[in-house]
């Protein structure tokens, strides 16, 4: 625990020197589900933007297993960052960094062999590069969440509200359901509910809906 607690600090004195801030920097950043060794958070200091996960020795099941842990906090708190791996190591600083992204976000095959050949850190990539990166990356998030939710809508649209009303025609034609205003205003009522999950906000003439967050 020791000797995981010294890399620990030595990686982030590294970060700091070359102009990380303190403040966002974040150690076992998450909650009770899953948690990161170190965090570098955005300004923020509330969103993360790259993840470290520190192992004491490099070995292919460190290896493995610090994927495993990256995969696994990605998709526990439903992010896209930069994924790295920390490993203590006899050099000039007392670690070796690996950026695993690849292998943890698109499931990539990583080289192990070359891995385990010791190797020299570089310089990490500016704190405002990689988070400029990042904000570019929340915004295709966010632009694929919403066609997703707009192709979730079409079958609605297209097909369930259409035969819907059709339906509802031929059954006021025949007499057996008649179309009162009443009737009308409590159909229109159903739609909206059920369009709501779709739009953060619904404005109907002076009556405005708005969802907040994931409420």
């Amino acid at each position: 625990m020791e000797l995981h607690r010294n890399i620990t600090d030595s990686f982030i004195n590294y970060l700091k020197l070359h102009g990380y801030p303190d403040e966002c920097i974040a150690l076992e950043w998450g909650d009770g589900r899953c948690a990161i060794d170190i965090a570098i958070l955005a300004e923020d200091l509330v969103t993360p933007i790259a993840v470290y996960e520190v192992k004491v020795s490099k070995g292919r099941n460190s290896i493995q297993t610090g994927i495993n842990q990256l995969k696994r906090a990605m998709q526990t708190f439903d992010i896209a960052v930069p994924c790295n791996l920390v490993f203590g190591a006899d050099n000039d600083v007392g670690f070796e960094v690996f950026d695993v992204s690849g292998a943890v976000l698109n499931n990539e095959e990583i080289d192990i062999q070359s891995m385990l050949k010791p190797q020299q850190p570089t310089k990490p990539i500016s704190y405002k590069n990689i988070q400029a990166g990042t904000a570019s990356k929340k915004i295709s998030r966010a632009a694929r969440k919403k066609q997703r939710r707009i192709d979730s809508l079409k079958p609605i649209c297209w097909i369930l509200f259409p035969l819907i009303a059709i339906a509802l025609l031929v059954l006021d034609a025949l007499g057996i359901y008649q179309l009162t205003s009443l009737r009308l205003l409590m159909l229109g009522s159903l739609v909206v509910i059920v369009l709501i999950p779709f739009f953060s906000e619904i404005s109907l003439k002076d009556v405005t809906l708005k969802r907040k967050g994931r409420d």
